[in-house]
């Protein structure tokens, strides 16, 4: 393996470790974990290259980041979608909302570049619609007036963007990792009176699909 897939290949596993960090609730050693996972990024590919309009908050636009290669892409992907959750822990949906756009963003680019049916193009979608679960999430946790319209609409693009053979599969794993989330702040979509709470994509499902058995 070259030595720079390598590397991406190892940035991409510490955000996944401090993706679950977050989620655990150990927070101090996530940030220390992302702080280091985007320094050595930055050393390796230095800054993400953006392309086309941008609109803050805004998935909905031609704006996307293009990475070197589908390595970086892997490991920027990975370390926006932790970045993005470990704000989320700390109910900070607004800050998440652009960490998830970005993820969103690069992996949309692959998903568009690459050719159906290839191992690439496959992961692509899958991680495009990733995003999309967790940005539906984030907007159904902030407070504006269009908080609720944009979450649901976000979220319906994930579940129509999923690949059939993937969809029961990435939800499972994504509810079950959502549920593991502080409750979402009074005055969100996502707030819930009762105590076993939902992640908010469960509102569009059937109630069989959030099963976890």
């Amino acid at each position: 393996m070259p030595d720079h897939q390598l590397q991406a290949n190892n940035t991409a596993y510490l955000a996944q470790q401090a993706f679950h960090l977050s989620l655990a609730g150990d927070i101090v050693q996530a940030q220390e974990l992302l702080l280091r996972t985007r320094n050595e990024l930055k050393r390796l590919s230095g800054d993400l290259a953006i392309f086309g309009r941008e609109q803050e908050m805004d998935m909905f636009t031609e704006a996307h980041f293009a990475t070197h290669d589908f390595a970086e892409a892997q490991a920027w992907g990975w370390l926006e979608l932790a970045s993005g959750v470990f704000k989320l822990a700390q109910n900070l949906p607004g800050t998440a909302l652009m960490h998830f756009t970005r993820c969103w963003r690069i992996w949309r680019f692959w998903s568009l570049a690459g050719s159906d049916h290839t191992p690439m193009y496959e992961e692509a979608r899958i991680e495009r619609a990733r995003a999309r679960l967790w940005l539906g999430e984030a907007w159904a946790r902030f407070m504006s007036e269009r908080a609720q319209h944009t979450a649901r609409a976000v979220l319906r693009a994930a579940l129509n963007d999923l690949p059939s053979q993937y969809t029961q599969q990435l939800l499972t794993e994504t509810i079950a990792q959502q549920r593991l989330l502080p409750p979402a702040l009074p005055g969100s979509p996502a707030y819930q009176e009762t105590s076993d709470k939902q992640p908010y994509i469960c509102t569009l499902l059937p109630a069989q699909s959030t099963s976890l058995d």
